[in-house]
């Protein structure tokens, strides 16, 4: 995922400590997400559009959405 504009957050769960990981990105901040690992996307000022690119490494748009992170982690 580029960061075009605003200042969205990407937040992973850490399964080794059950905690999460929030990384904060700005305009021209590249993130990779590796297939399969669940994350969830935030935009923490309402007041101002994020506005990401996504590439993605297949046609298949992989989506599941999940009720939170930690219950994925659990099973």
């Amino acid at each position: 995922m580029y960061v075009v504009s605003g200042t969205p957050s990407f937040v992973f769960l850490d399964p080794g400590s059950a905690g999460e990981t929030r990384l904060d990105t700005k305009p021209g901040d590249y993130i990779f997400v590796p297939p399969y690992v669940p994350h969830r996307e935030e935009n923490p000022d309402p007041d101002q559009e994020a506005v990401v690119v996504i590439a993605r490494s297949t046609q298949d748009a992989i989506v599941v959405n999940l009720p939170d992170l930690a219950t994925y982690w659990r099973r």
